[in-house]
Protein backbone atom coordinates (compact mmCIF):
# COMPACT_ATOMS: atom_id res chain seq x y z
CA UNK A 1 0.00 0.00 0.00
CA UNK A 2 1.29 3.63 -0.71
CA UNK A 3 1.88 5.96 1.82
CA UNK A 4 -0.89 8.94 1.81
CA UNK A 5 1.28 11.16 3.82
CA UNK A 6 1.39 14.68 3.50
CA UNK A 7 4.48 16.23 2.24
CA UNK A 8 5.64 18.22 5.28
CA UNK A 9 5.05 14.88 7.33
CA UNK A 10 7.12 13.01 4.96
CA UNK A 11 9.61 15.37 5.39
CA UNK A 12 9.53 15.07 9.02
CA UNK A 13 10.02 11.21 9.46
CA UNK A 14 12.88 11.48 6.55
CA UNK A 15 14.77 13.62 8.89
CA UNK A 16 14.39 11.84 11.71
CA UNK A 17 15.76 8.47 10.52
CA UNK A 18 18.54 10.35 8.63
CA UNK A 19 19.41 11.25 12.23
CA UNK A 20 18.41 7.43 13.76
CA UNK A 21 20.97 6.47 10.58
CA UNK A 22 24.00 8.54 12.01
CA UNK A 23 24.08 6.61 15.10
CA UNK A 24 27.25 4.90 15.57
CA UNK A 25 26.11 1.14 17.06
CA UNK A 26 29.57 0.27 17.86
CA UNK A 27 30.35 3.49 20.02
CA UNK A 28 31.31 2.67 22.87
CA UNK A 29 29.30 5.01 25.00
CA UNK A 30 26.12 6.01 23.80
CA UNK A 31 24.91 9.66 24.46
CA UNK A 32 21.70 10.31 25.05
CA UNK A 33 20.53 12.62 22.55
CA UNK A 34 19.97 16.24 24.37
CA UNK A 35 16.49 17.80 25.25
CA UNK A 36 16.89 20.38 22.42
CA UNK A 37 17.51 17.48 19.84
CA UNK A 38 14.85 15.52 21.32
CA UNK A 39 12.28 18.37 21.10
CA UNK A 40 13.86 19.36 17.82
CA UNK A 41 11.42 16.31 16.02
CA UNK A 42 9.19 15.66 19.65
CA UNK A 43 7.25 19.08 19.42
CA UNK A 44 6.53 18.36 15.44
CA UNK A 45 5.55 14.98 16.24
CA UNK A 46 3.27 15.98 18.85
CA UNK A 47 1.59 18.54 16.91
CA UNK A 48 0.73 16.17 14.09
CA UNK A 49 -0.19 13.46 16.72
CA UNK A 50 -2.35 16.14 18.56
CA UNK A 51 -4.20 16.95 15.68
CA UNK A 52 -4.74 13.50 14.26
CA UNK A 53 -5.65 11.77 16.92
CA UNK A 54 -9.15 12.77 18.78
CA UNK A 55 -8.67 10.49 21.87
CA UNK A 56 -5.01 12.01 22.34
CA UNK A 57 -6.28 15.55 21.89
CA UNK A 58 -8.87 15.17 24.06
CA UNK A 59 -6.70 14.21 27.05
CA UNK A 60 -4.32 17.03 26.38
CA UNK A 61 -6.85 19.72 25.96
CA UNK A 62 -8.29 18.47 29.34
CA UNK A 63 -4.77 18.64 31.01
CA UNK A 64 -4.33 22.37 28.67
CA UNK A 65 -1.58 20.97 26.69
CA UNK A 66 -1.37 21.77 22.79
CA UNK A 67 1.53 22.32 20.41
CA UNK A 68 1.39 26.31 21.48
CA UNK A 69 1.82 25.59 24.95
CA UNK A 70 4.52 21.87 24.70
CA UNK A 71 8.01 23.44 25.24
CA UNK A 72 9.45 20.05 26.00
CA UNK A 73 8.90 16.56 25.71
CA UNK A 74 8.54 15.67 28.65
CA UNK A 75 5.36 17.11 28.96
CA UNK A 76 3.71 14.93 26.61
CA UNK A 77 1.09 13.30 28.34
CA UNK A 78 1.80 9.05 28.82
CA UNK A 79 -1.08 6.65 27.30
CA UNK A 80 -0.70 3.53 29.08
CA UNK A 81 -0.67 0.47 27.01
CA UNK A 82 -4.24 -0.60 27.87
CA UNK A 83 -5.47 2.24 25.76
CA UNK A 84 -4.57 0.60 22.38
CA UNK A 85 -7.36 -1.87 23.66
CA UNK A 86 -10.26 0.52 23.77
CA UNK A 87 -9.49 3.14 21.14
CA UNK A 88 -7.76 4.24 17.64
CA UNK A 89 -4.15 5.50 19.49
CA UNK A 90 -2.88 7.26 15.74
CA UNK A 91 -3.00 10.26 14.10
CA UNK A 92 -2.77 7.99 10.77
CA UNK A 93 -6.01 7.79 9.26
CA UNK A 94 -7.14 4.51 7.49
CA UNK A 95 -6.25 6.16 4.43
CA UNK A 96 -3.11 6.37 5.43
CA UNK A 97 -2.34 2.95 7.46
CA UNK A 98 0.06 1.06 5.71
CA UNK A 99 0.07 -1.25 8.71
CA UNK A 100 -1.37 -2.42 11.79
CA UNK A 101 0.00 -4.69 14.68
CA UNK A 102 -1.98 -6.33 17.03
CA UNK A 103 -1.35 -7.36 20.56
CA UNK A 104 -1.31 -10.97 21.92
CA UNK A 105 -4.66 -11.90 22.86
CA UNK A 106 -5.45 -12.36 26.14
CA UNK A 107 -8.05 -13.92 28.39
CA UNK A 108 -10.11 -10.86 28.70
CA UNK A 109 -10.19 -11.20 25.15
CA UNK A 110 -9.16 -7.28 24.11
CA UNK A 111 -6.00 -7.03 21.81
CA UNK A 112 -4.44 -3.41 21.48
CA UNK A 113 -4.35 -2.10 17.50
CA UNK A 114 -1.11 -0.20 16.63
CA UNK A 115 -1.32 1.71 13.32
CA UNK A 116 1.37 3.05 11.04
CA UNK A 117 1.31 5.69 7.95
CA UNK A 118 5.21 4.91 7.89
CA UNK A 119 7.40 2.16 9.24
CA UNK A 120 10.63 4.01 8.02
CA UNK A 121 11.19 5.46 11.54
CA UNK A 122 10.56 1.78 13.46
CA UNK A 123 13.01 -0.07 10.74
CA UNK A 124 15.96 2.55 11.31
CA UNK A 125 15.83 2.19 15.05
CA UNK A 126 15.26 -1.31 14.98
CA UNK A 127 18.49 -2.31 13.39
CA UNK A 128 20.46 -0.04 14.82
CA UNK A 129 20.08 -1.28 18.19
CA UNK A 130 20.08 -4.42 17.29
CA UNK A 131 23.54 -4.33 15.78
CA UNK A 132 24.78 -2.89 18.82
CA UNK A 133 23.99 -5.73 21.41
CA UNK A 134 23.20 -8.68 19.53
CA UNK A 135 25.82 -8.27 16.96
CA UNK A 136 28.36 -6.07 18.16
CA UNK A 137 31.55 -8.67 17.07
CA UNK A 138 29.93 -10.08 13.50
CA UNK A 139 28.66 -8.67 10.11
CA UNK A 140 26.37 -11.55 9.35
CA UNK A 141 25.50 -14.76 11.16
CA UNK A 142 23.08 -17.48 10.68
CA UNK A 143 19.94 -17.12 11.95
CA UNK A 144 17.59 -19.61 13.50
CA UNK A 145 14.21 -18.09 14.32
CA UNK A 146 11.22 -19.76 16.74
CA UNK A 147 8.76 -17.85 15.52
CA UNK A 148 6.52 -16.90 12.44
CA UNK A 149 8.24 -14.78 9.60
CA UNK A 150 5.93 -11.53 8.73
CA UNK A 151 4.12 -13.53 5.88
CA UNK A 152 2.88 -15.98 8.16
CA UNK A 153 1.79 -13.84 10.89
CA UNK A 154 1.40 -10.17 9.58
CA UNK A 155 0.03 -8.64 12.33
CA UNK A 156 2.54 -9.34 14.85
CA UNK A 157 5.33 -6.57 15.47
CA UNK A 158 7.43 -9.19 17.05
CA UNK A 159 7.51 -11.43 12.98
CA UNK A 160 7.71 -8.07 11.16
CA UNK A 161 10.63 -7.32 13.34
CA UNK A 162 12.16 -10.82 13.16
CA UNK A 163 11.58 -10.55 9.61
CA UNK A 164 13.69 -7.28 9.33
CA UNK A 165 16.72 -8.33 10.46
CA UNK A 166 17.25 -11.51 8.95
CA UNK A 167 18.01 -9.68 4.91
CA UNK A 168 19.76 -6.94 7.02
CA UNK A 169 21.89 -8.76 9.34
CA UNK A 170 21.33 -12.71 8.98
CA UNK A 171 22.57 -14.67 6.34
CA UNK A 172 20.64 -16.40 3.29
CA UNK A 173 20.55 -19.40 4.98
CA UNK A 174 18.70 -18.10 8.09
CA UNK A 175 15.50 -19.96 8.82
CA UNK A 176 11.84 -19.19 10.28
CA UNK A 177 11.01 -22.47 11.84
CA UNK A 178 7.11 -22.07 12.82
CA UNK A 179 4.98 -21.95 9.94
CA UNK A 180 1.44 -21.32 9.02
CA UNK A 181 -0.09 -24.70 7.73
CA UNK A 182 -3.86 -25.04 6.98
CA UNK A 183 -4.06 -21.61 8.96
CA UNK A 184 -2.24 -22.79 11.82
CA UNK A 185 0.75 -22.30 12.91
CA UNK A 186 3.34 -25.23 13.46
CA UNK A 187 6.37 -25.75 15.10
CA UNK A 188 8.79 -27.82 12.89
CA UNK A 189 10.81 -29.31 15.41
CA UNK A 190 12.64 -31.66 12.78
CA UNK A 191 14.25 -29.16 10.65
CA UNK A 192 15.31 -27.09 13.76
CA UNK A 193 17.13 -30.41 15.40
CA UNK A 194 18.54 -30.31 11.73
CA UNK A 195 19.99 -26.44 11.96
CA UNK A 196 21.32 -27.49 15.54
CA UNK A 197 23.20 -30.56 14.44
CA UNK A 198 24.78 -29.00 11.23
CA UNK A 199 25.94 -26.08 13.10
CA UNK A 200 27.10 -28.36 15.81
CA UNK A 201 29.47 -29.96 12.84
CA UNK A 202 30.47 -27.14 11.00
CA UNK A 203 31.09 -25.30 13.42
CA UNK A 204 29.63 -22.39 12.09
CA UNK A 205 28.64 -20.06 14.63
CA UNK A 206 23.96 -19.06 14.53
CA UNK A 207 21.90 -17.31 16.86
CA UNK A 208 18.88 -18.45 17.66
CA UNK A 209 15.96 -15.60 17.92
CA UNK A 210 12.96 -16.64 20.11
CA UNK A 211 10.45 -16.03 23.02
CA UNK A 212 11.44 -17.91 25.99
CA UNK A 213 7.92 -20.27 25.89
CA UNK A 214 8.82 -21.17 22.24
CA UNK A 215 12.52 -22.28 23.86
CA UNK A 216 10.81 -24.06 26.65
CA UNK A 217 8.99 -26.04 24.05
CA UNK A 218 12.24 -27.07 22.10
CA UNK A 219 13.97 -28.63 25.68
CA UNK A 220 10.44 -30.53 26.09
CA UNK A 221 10.32 -32.03 22.68
CA UNK A 222 13.28 -33.16 23.10
CA UNK A 223 14.49 -33.90 26.78
CA UNK A 224 17.45 -36.08 26.56
CA UNK A 225 19.16 -33.90 23.14
CA UNK A 226 21.84 -31.29 24.23
CA UNK A 227 23.86 -29.58 21.36
CA UNK A 228 27.30 -27.62 21.88
CA UNK A 229 26.95 -24.88 19.41
CA UNK A 230 30.33 -23.18 18.21
CA UNK A 231 31.94 -20.64 19.87
CA UNK A 232 30.21 -17.40 19.05
CA UNK A 233 26.57 -18.71 18.74
CA UNK A 234 24.31 -16.82 20.48
CA UNK A 235 20.65 -16.62 21.54
CA UNK A 236 17.99 -13.37 21.81
CA UNK A 237 14.88 -14.58 24.13
CA UNK A 238 11.76 -11.94 24.02
CA UNK A 239 10.50 -13.05 27.74
CA UNK A 240 7.24 -14.52 26.59
CA UNK A 241 5.45 -16.26 29.50
CA UNK A 242 2.77 -13.52 29.36
CA UNK A 243 -0.60 -15.61 29.93
CA UNK A 244 0.80 -18.76 29.92
CA UNK A 245 0.58 -21.81 32.84
CA UNK A 246 3.91 -22.46 32.76
CA UNK A 247 7.36 -20.05 33.86
CA UNK A 248 10.95 -20.03 34.37
CA UNK A 249 13.13 -18.00 36.23
CA UNK A 250 15.58 -16.39 33.75
CA UNK A 251 18.52 -18.06 36.06
CA UNK A 252 16.62 -21.01 35.17
CA UNK A 253 16.37 -20.48 31.97
CA UNK A 254 19.75 -19.22 31.08
CA UNK A 255 21.22 -22.18 33.00
CA UNK A 256 19.04 -24.37 30.42
CA UNK A 257 20.75 -22.53 27.21
CA UNK A 258 23.83 -23.51 28.56
CA UNK A 259 23.59 -26.99 29.60
CA UNK A 260 21.32 -27.96 26.53
CA UNK A 261 22.80 -25.63 24.06
CA UNK A 262 26.44 -25.10 24.85
CA UNK A 263 25.76 -20.92 24.51
CA UNK A 264 27.19 -19.52 27.84
CA UNK A 265 25.39 -16.65 29.53
CA UNK A 266 27.46 -14.25 27.90
CA UNK A 267 26.46 -14.67 24.38
CA UNK A 268 22.59 -15.06 25.54
CA UNK A 269 20.43 -11.92 25.50
CA UNK A 270 17.46 -10.22 26.64
CA UNK A 271 15.17 -7.86 23.97
CA UNK A 272 12.48 -5.75 26.12
CA UNK A 273 9.92 -4.16 23.68
CA UNK A 274 5.94 -4.54 23.40
CA UNK A 275 3.16 -3.64 20.27
CA UNK A 276 2.98 -0.23 21.67
CA UNK A 277 6.38 0.69 21.07
CA UNK A 278 8.58 0.80 17.90
CA UNK A 279 11.96 0.72 19.59
CA UNK A 280 13.38 -2.29 21.85
CA UNK A 281 15.90 -2.57 24.67
CA UNK A 282 18.24 -4.69 25.13
CA UNK A 283 20.32 -5.94 27.54
CA UNK A 284 23.71 -5.13 27.30
CA UNK A 285 26.32 -7.15 28.80
CA UNK A 286 27.16 -9.23 25.20
CA UNK A 287 28.15 -5.38 23.86
CA UNK A 288 29.84 -4.37 26.59
CA UNK A 289 31.68 -7.88 26.95
CA UNK A 290 32.47 -7.81 22.84
CA UNK A 291 33.53 -3.73 23.00
CA UNK A 292 33.77 -2.84 26.65
CA UNK A 293 36.23 -5.41 27.98
CA UNK A 294 33.68 -5.91 30.53
CA UNK A 295 33.91 -9.83 31.14
CA UNK A 296 31.35 -9.94 34.08
CA UNK A 297 27.71 -10.97 33.07
CA UNK A 298 25.33 -9.85 35.46
CA UNK A 299 22.87 -12.16 37.60
CA UNK A 300 19.86 -9.87 36.13
CA UNK A 301 19.36 -8.45 32.78
CA UNK A 302 20.36 -4.32 32.61
CA UNK A 303 18.56 -2.99 29.96
CA UNK A 304 19.86 0.06 27.42
CA UNK A 305 18.06 1.74 24.90
CA UNK A 306 19.37 4.07 21.78
CA UNK A 307 19.76 7.56 22.33
CA UNK A 308 16.64 8.95 20.93
CA UNK A 309 14.58 6.61 23.78
CA UNK A 310 14.15 7.80 27.59
CA UNK A 311 13.23 5.37 30.53
CA UNK A 312 11.68 6.52 33.05
CA UNK A 313 10.15 4.97 36.23
CA UNK A 314 7.09 6.75 37.57
CA UNK A 315 4.89 5.85 40.79
CA UNK A 316 2.26 3.91 39.99
CA UNK A 317 -0.31 6.10 41.42
CA UNK A 318 0.57 10.05 41.03
CA UNK A 319 2.31 8.96 37.61
CA UNK A 320 5.22 11.43 38.74
CA UNK A 321 8.67 10.19 37.81
CA UNK A 322 10.48 8.80 40.22
CA UNK A 323 13.80 10.42 39.74
CA UNK A 324 16.32 8.81 42.95
CA UNK A 325 18.11 6.02 41.20
CA UNK A 326 17.42 2.07 42.41
CA UNK A 327 13.61 3.64 43.27
CA UNK A 328 11.16 0.95 41.96
CA UNK A 329 8.18 1.84 39.61
CA UNK A 330 6.04 1.70 36.47
CA UNK A 331 8.55 1.43 33.59
CA UNK A 332 7.41 4.20 31.01
CA UNK A 333 9.16 4.93 28.16
CA UNK A 334 9.91 7.59 25.85
CA UNK A 335 10.13 6.64 21.98
CA UNK A 336 10.85 9.40 19.88
CA UNK A 337 10.77 6.51 16.85
CA UNK A 338 6.82 5.84 17.92
CA UNK A 339 5.53 8.50 15.48
CA UNK A 340 1.82 7.19 14.72
CA UNK A 341 0.56 7.21 17.97
CA UNK A 342 2.15 8.98 21.31
CA UNK A 343 5.84 8.96 22.36
CA UNK A 344 4.88 8.55 25.31
CA UNK A 345 4.02 5.22 26.72
CA UNK A 346 3.07 4.35 29.73
CA UNK A 347 3.69 0.38 30.64
CA UNK A 348 2.81 -1.60 33.67
CA UNK A 349 5.79 -3.34 34.18
CA UNK A 350 7.82 -2.39 37.34
CA UNK A 351 11.15 -1.82 37.50
CA UNK A 352 14.08 0.52 38.41
CA UNK A 353 17.02 2.56 36.73
CA UNK A 354 20.12 1.66 37.77
CA UNK A 355 23.28 3.92 38.77
CA UNK A 356 23.90 3.60 35.64
CA UNK A 357 20.86 4.81 33.79
CA UNK A 358 20.16 1.08 33.03
CA UNK A 359 16.65 -0.60 33.26
CA UNK A 360 15.91 -3.65 35.55
CA UNK A 361 12.78 -5.02 34.89
CA UNK A 362 10.89 -6.63 38.75
CA UNK A 363 7.35 -7.95 36.61
CA UNK A 364 4.37 -6.79 35.80
CA UNK A 365 2.49 -5.05 38.60
CA UNK A 366 -0.63 -5.99 40.06
CA UNK A 367 -3.64 -4.41 39.16
CA UNK A 368 -3.68 -2.65 42.54
CA UNK A 369 -0.91 -0.67 41.75
CA UNK A 370 -2.41 0.71 38.38
CA UNK A 371 -4.91 2.82 39.57
CA UNK A 372 -3.35 5.87 37.75
CA UNK A 373 -2.86 4.03 34.57
CA UNK A 374 -6.93 3.72 35.17
CA UNK A 375 -7.62 7.27 35.69
CA UNK A 376 -5.76 7.83 32.63
CA UNK A 377 -7.97 5.51 30.53
CA UNK A 378 -11.15 6.93 31.14
CA UNK A 379 -9.96 10.21 30.51
CA UNK A 380 -9.25 8.98 27.18
CA UNK A 381 -12.35 7.33 27.08
CA UNK A 382 -14.24 10.47 27.74
CA UNK A 383 -14.57 11.49 24.07
CA UNK A 384 -14.74 8.37 22.38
Amino acid sequence: MTSLLSDADATLLASLCDEFNRFDPLTPVVTPWSDEMLNRFALPLFARQYHGNEALRGLCDRRHITPETLTSWEQIPAIPTDAFKYTRMSCASEQETVRTFLTSGTTQGARGQHHFASLAPYKASLQKTFKRYALPDMERIRMIILAPSTQDLPESSLSFMLSELVPALGTPDSRFLIKSKQGELKYDLEALYEMLDQAENTQQPVMILSTAFALMQLFDSAPERCWSLPEGSRLMETGGFKGRSREVSRQELYALFTRRLGIPSSHCISEYSMTELSSQAYSSHLYDQSVRGIVEVPTEAHYEVAPWVRLQVVDPISLQPLIKANTVGLVRWFDLANTESSMMIQTSDRGHIDDDGRLVLHGRAPDSELRGCSLTIEELMEDA
